[in-house]
């Protein structure tokens, strides 16, 4: 079986004495419609997970203000007949840093609370991801 590694970001900035997350509009696929989502892609060969990540954040958001605070969540699950490995990652970020949308993958994007992002995320594994973010 294939197996695709990816990585996952909760990015996070503290405004107004709280912490918004940025969230990201995205096609499903397979559901044929946008859903709210937590960005993320997968690896080049030879690429560590941090460098993959940076280069995922900024290839979508072109964020590069960013400082990645460490692996909080992994997951797998099975598209397709491909085995997805997911380890999703805590991500401060600047959210006054202007954000350039990879127009190919991204239709809009929110920064928002942590609360509204649970409401808004369609899948339980970046929800759990994101309930790490403290």
């Amino acid at each position: 079986m294939m197996i695709r590694q990816e990585v996952q970001a909760v990015i996070f900035d503290d405004m107004d004495d709280s912490n918004k997350v940025l969230i990201l509009k995205k096609l499903d696929y397979s559901a044929r419609r946008y859903r709210w989502r937590l960005l993320k892609g997968g690896l080049h060969n030879n690429e560590t997970e941090t460098q993959g990540l940076q280069r995922e954040i900024l290839e979508e958001t072109g964020l590069r203000n960013i400082m990645i605070l460490g692996k909080v969540h992994a997951y797998e699950y099975l598209f397709k007949g491909i085995r997805h490995t997911v380890s999703s990652y805590l991500v401060k970020a600047d959210s006054k840093e202007a954000i350039s949308l990879q127009k190919s993958e991204v239709a809009g994007h929110q920064w928002t609370t942590k609360h509204e992002a649970l409401r808004m995320l369609h899948w339980e594994n970046e929800k759990e991801a994101l309930r790490r973010l403290t």
